[in-house]
């Protein structure tokens, strides 16, 4: 049975009182309908059918096979059949189909109709799915109703001229000039489209995004007019006047101004009134204040500007509303690189979230926490990250275990604090600690501990050991440790003294075998499994406020704590293998104790059949070892391993803040991996040989480092000083750099020539090349100007020339000024330069006391495989320039 009208379908379909009966429905409607296609040529007939078709595909049905005549009424003369047609394609089409490009023709044919509805239904139709060859086929048309008296086609040619554009770019140009009255047009739906054709244009395009910059005063007038006028009825969303345009304008002035000095000079006092009017009072004054936010440090603004965005962010995370506080953390991510300070002062609040009910929220507060993490506030930080590590998501452990050592062996400022810490996320996390870092912590206790620290190590390991072996490299390290320094773990008096003889056990496990504590007279905490709410921290735990606690054991302990180990079933096999080394070691150390030596060769000898291939030859080859006749070479074979030597692998790059890697556009991603210290330390009148190892090590300093050296707050207090005399010259040096600011500005890679942007004076000495270095194949030309606007700032362009014949790769680039001054370092337009090609870096020297631009300068950089660094001075600008 067919149901002729859409009202009776639906009515049938509302009827239905089970799933069964509804589908059964469908389907009968669903081949009624095809057969109807196939049948019947009434237009009236299609109409109806195709309705129906929509209704049935809005339910999740499939009805692919109606595309075709979705184009056919298209194709129809009468507009009701027009609209259900292009209605039609635009669900049930997409822009990868072929069949799409048999709509051409009926769009084109529809934008020279003279009824306007009709010319809109096809704009509305393109905008929705036309692809690449469709968009070149009519972007002519689109172009020519662009400059349509109407204001309704006018907007509906700007939304399709934004989809031309998005999947063919090489258009963007031909629509350019056309952006520019859009945007001043006084019909709202206009100047909205306007300003999306504009965005999309100024990414596309260089040539747009110059016409763009042209526009930032009337986009700014725009915002500023409606910031402060009264909200119009008709726009007005919770008293606030026409958010939507007025997020539409920020977003574009985020586009055009990136990059852009000049432009960002403009929209400082408009986002400042922006941030400071609106109240995150209700999801309206959110967004709004959301997207200034965004958009201040998206752009070169001002440093006020830029702390009053990292506010309005740190307000969000105490806003009830999950959304608010993920973008606010999301951002403040991608911000805490160049804006490190001012996203410090919200570091407790931050912490605060890594707590909170929702996941999204969780994983995105443990991100910041760790880009927060610097030399001042490490151990603070990771102490608050290790309490949330026992109770955190399974799926967050393990990055957050590799993120901790990451951590904690970058600030590490002792082997004491080193070694504590990490036995600590062993003990909470050890089942998610990787190899590389578990060999990093056994070779840190092997070669740079001494003997105290070793004989402290152990006995923690011993004592967390006795508490919980369910932490698998946890019992790795500590069985490896006390079979290593077992004669440091035990006391020296039981060490002098016969120990108490250990009874030996017959083959087989009984309770005292299996409860490793219970031989020692304590209960064993039961492992929870994975997930339980208990898994993260034992009854028994030890707070992080608390010490750990030391064990010094007698050895007949030390060996039942090993054999408990190599008989339990919870840890791997690997850690059983190392648990019966580590039983062999301990008869090494203990040879002159009868008893102990018996009780570990009856262990042994209990793995002798094991079904474990490795663990049955360990204990037989061991046995054979604690025989009477290898008495002569047993105890070079236990004694102390040699320092383990392997390549060191740095932790990457983003290692703390994987987003930054992500969020290219609000950071700079990477900085020269040099120390500003070392420009004083080169330049104090030391020893040559100690500048030179300086500069050795500051060149050897990973990007991880660097960047983490970046978000410091402050420099981290010496710990000795120098005699008077080297310290007043220190002071005189320290005097002339106090004031340098070596902070990269937030701009994009691309600098733009202040010479493009602001009137030239007409001192001869300004706009001049003077080369300033040449050496190695690199040759630096730096290029003095000034702004009308600001007489008392001195641009200075470097221009970085390779005259070799080989290229230049990882160029960097420092400069400090007298403390007179001040300056700010942009990025290079590269780090790169092929054989006769130049990078430039724009640098800007505030000099308010009109005194001589002394330079310091470092540069290093890579050619013919071979590391270059050199340090100069350049004072040789004429007066005039000053």
């Amino acid at each position: 049975m067919s149901f002729f009208r859409l009202k009776d379908l639906i009515r049938a379909v509302r009827v239905c009182k089970t799933a069964t009966d509804e589908r059964n429905v469908i389907r009968r409607e669903s081949a009624a309908i095809r057969t109807s296609f196939k049948e019947v040529e009434s237009q009236d007939a299609r109409f109806v059918n195709v309705q129906k078709l929509l209704y049935i595909y809005l339910l999740g049905f499939p009805v692919q096979f109606g595309q075709l005549e979705c184009l056919k009424l298209a194709a129809s003369a009468r507009f009701s059949d027009k609209r259900v047609g292009y209605l039609g394609v635009t669900l049930l089409l997409d822009e990868k189909q072929d069949i799409l490009t048999l709509l051409t023709n009926s769009l084109k044919n529809d934008m020279n109709n003279p009824d306007d509805y009709i010319v809109g239904l096809a704009l509305s139709t393109l905008s929705c799915v036309a692809s690449a060859e469709v968009a070149n086929d009519l972007a002519d048309e689109v172009e020519r109703l662009l400059d349509s008296p109407r204001s309704y086609l006018r907007k509906k040619a700007a939304l399709a001229a934004v989809r031309i554009v998005r999947r063919e770019p090489d258009l963007a140009d031909a629509f350019v000039r056309r952006a520019g009255p859009l945007i001043s047009d006084r019909h709202h739906g206009v100047q909205t489209a306007g300003v999306a054709l504009l965005e999309e244009l100024c990414m596309h395009s260089q040539e747009a995004l110059e016409a763009g910059r042209a526009l930032v005063p009337t986009l700014v007038r725009q915002l500023r007019t409606l910031a402060t006028t009264e909200a119009a009825p008709e726009h007005s969303v919770r008293g606030i006047n026409d958010p939507f345009m007025q997020i539409a304008l920020m977003r574009v002035m985020r586009t055009v101004a990136r990059g852009s000095q000049a432009a960002a000079d403009e929209l400082n006092d408009v986002l400042t009134l922006v941030a400071t009017l609106d109240d995150a009072a209700s999801n309206v004054g959110t967004a709004m204040l959301y997207e200034c936010a965004v958009t201040a440090l998206a752009i070169p603004s001002d440093a006020p500007l830029r702390v009053l965005a990292i506010n309005l962010l740190g307000k969000f995370l105490a806003n009830p509303d999950n959304n608010a506080r993920y973008v606010a953390l999301a951002t403040l991510s991608t911000a805490v690189i160049t804006e490190a300070p001012s996203v410090q002062r919200h570091r407790d609040t931050v912490l605060q979230c890594m707590s909170d009910d929702d996941i999204s929220i969780r994983r995105r507060a443990l991100d910041l926490s760790f880009a927060l993490i610097n030399a001042q506030n490490a151990k603070h930080i990771i102490t608050e990250i290790l309490r949330v590590l026992p109770r955190a998501d399974l799926e967050f452990r393990s990055s957050m275990v590799y993120r901790l050592s990451a951590a904690i062996t970058l600030f590490a400022d002792s082997h004491e604090w080193h070694v504590e810490r990490m036995l600590r996320v062993l003990s909470l996390g050890g089942n998610y600690l990787n190899a590389r870092d578990l060999f990093k912590f056994i070779r840190l206790v092997a070669a740079n501990a001494d003997e105290a620290l070793q004989r402290r190590a152990t006995r923690i390991s011993f004592a967390l050991l006795e508490r919980d072996i369910s932490q698998d490299k946890m019992v790795v390290a500590g069985a490896w440790l006390i079979g290593e320094y077992a004669d440091l773990l035990v006391a020296r008096s039981q060490r002098a003294s016969d120990a108490e003889a250990v009874t030996p056990k017959p083959p087989g496990l009984d309770e005292d075998d299996l409860d490793i504590l219970g031989a020692l007279g304590r209960p064993i905490q039961e492992s929870k499994p994975e997930g339980s709410p208990e898994a993260g921290g034992a009854p028994g735990a030890i707070g992080l406020d608390e010490e750990l606690p030391e064990a010094i054991p007698e050895p007949a302990a030390v060996v039942r704590l090993l054999s408990a180990i190599a008989r339990s079933s919870s840890v791997s096999a690997s850690a059983r293998q190392i648990a019966l080394t580590a039983l062999a070691k301990v008869a090494g150390r203990f040879a002159d104790q009868p008893a102990v030596v018996t009780s570990i060769r009856t262990t042994l000898g209990q793995f002798s059949h094991s079904m474990n291939q490795e663990v049955q030859s360990r204990a037989v080859e061991f046995d054979k070892l604690l025989s009477r006749e290898l008495d002569g070479v047993r105890a070079a074979v236990v004694e102390r391993m040699p320092v383990p030597e392997y390549a060191e692998i740095p932790y990457e790059e983003y290692v703390l803040n994987p987003t930054a890697m992500r969020m290219k556009a609000l950071t700079i991603i990477k900085r020269p991996a040099m120390d500003p210290a070392d420009l004083i330390g080169a330049s104090a009148g030391g020893d040559a040989k100690a500048a030179a190892a300086a500069a050795a090590e500051a060149s050897k300093q990973s990007v991880v480092s660097d960047l983490l050296n970046l978000m410091d707050e402050a420099p981290p207090a010496a710990t000795s000083s120098p005699p008077p005399q080297q310290q007043s010259k220190m002071d005189s040096i320290a005097d002339l750099l106090s004031s340098t600011s070596l902070s990269p500005i937030p701009t994009s890679p691309a600098v733009t020539s202040p010479r493009t942007m602001h009137a030239i004076t007409s001192n001869d000495d300004l706009d001049r090349e003077y080369e300033v270095f040449n050496s190695n194949g690199l040759k630096i030309l730096l290029t003095p100007s000034k702004r009308p606007s600001a007489p008392q700032v001195l641009d200075i362009q470097a221009k970085f020339v390779n005259a070799g014949e080989s290229a230049i790769s990882e160029l960097a680039f420092l400069v400090a000024v007298p403390k007179s001054q001040k300056i700010q370092i942009h990025p290079p337009s590269g780090q790169h330069i092929s054989a006769g090609a130049s990078v430039e870096q724009l640098l800007r020297v505030s000099n308010p006391g009109k005194s001589a631009v002394r330079l310091r300068m470092k540069v290093s950089f890579v050619a013919d495989g071979e590391k270059h660094e050199s340090m100069f001075d350049y004072g040789g600008f004429p007066a005039s320039v000053f």
